[in-house]
């Protein structure tokens, strides 16, 4: 498989220092760190907000070669807060990108937003903009989607549903999708995780097998999810012989 973004030696300001990446096509990739490690600067970076002379490759062709329209079709970058509209509903939004009421109906159903459709953005509170962005973005079927820490506006338990759906739609759309975000809890629903830590990345891999590299995390500053965090503890005890991350199944396995 072939890789979509290729980042090569990245050097920018203090936040990063000869940080590299490969992310492949249709992968899922999660990319965290500490506050102020760069997570939303590196979206910044791919979506062309900030021109670097980096040796930064998208589909093998250096970004900044790309015309502007050409790449907008190719990356789409979501950010939450950034995005304003004027009065009009969210169905006439929709309208300016797609005609296939099909791919709208399918999008406003996996993200739980039917009624959603013919509401203003003006009445909208910050999830339901947020929700929107997100539907908007999606029925223009980017081939690469980057999207910064949605549970800055979503609760832990609405941004789990969202991702969930996420990886369904990639699946469907040969999608690459790179999202960022403080809790790693979160990147358990993607195929790969980078952890950036003083410029670089620290920690990559599986999630399950990054997250069960505690003294690592920790030292870095981030959360190790609850029950990997048990886990690994258990397991040291040779209590379990694997990582349980059901609080049903693991009751169960302690009793027996």
């Amino acid at each position: 498989m072939k890789e979509s973004i290729i980042i090569q030696d990245l050097l920018y300001w203090d936040l990063f220092d000869n940080l590299s990446i490969e992310i492949k096509e249709n992968d899922f990739v999660t990319v965290s760190g500490p506050n102020n490690c760069g997570k939303t600067t590196l979206l910044r970076i791919l979506n062309r907000e900030i021109i670097t002379d980096n040796d930064i490759l998208v589909f093998n062709n250096d970004i900044n070669m790309y015309r502007i329209k050409d790449y907008s079709e190719i990356v789409q970058c979501i950010i939450p807060e950034e995005e304003s509209f004027q009065e009009e509903t969210l169905e006439e939004e929709l309208l300016l990108y797609s005609l296939d009421k099909k791919e709208i109906e399918e999008v406003l159903k996996g993200l739980k937003c039917k009624k959603l459709h013919k509401k203003k953005f003006a009445s909208m509170n910050k999830k339901e903009i947020l929700l929107s962005q997100l539907i908007i973005t999606l029925v223009q079927k980017p081939q690469i989607l980057l999207i910064d820490q949605l549970s800055t506006i979503l609760e832990e338990k609405e941004t789990i549903e969202v991702l969930k759906y996420l990886n369904s739609y990639r699946e469907k759309h040969n999608t690459t999708i790179l999202y960022t975000t403080l809790n790693l809890l979160e990147s358990l629903e993607t195929d790969q995780l980078y952890i950036i830590n003083n410029g670089k990345i620290d920690l990559s891999g599986k999630p399950i097998d990054v997250l069960q590299q505690d003294n690592k995390i920790n030292k870095i500053g981030l959360k190790i999810p609850f029950m990997i965090d048990l886990s690994v503890k258990l397991k040291d005890y040779e209590l379990i012989d694997e990582v349980e991350l059901d609080k049903h199944r693991m009751v169960d396995l302690l009793w027996k």
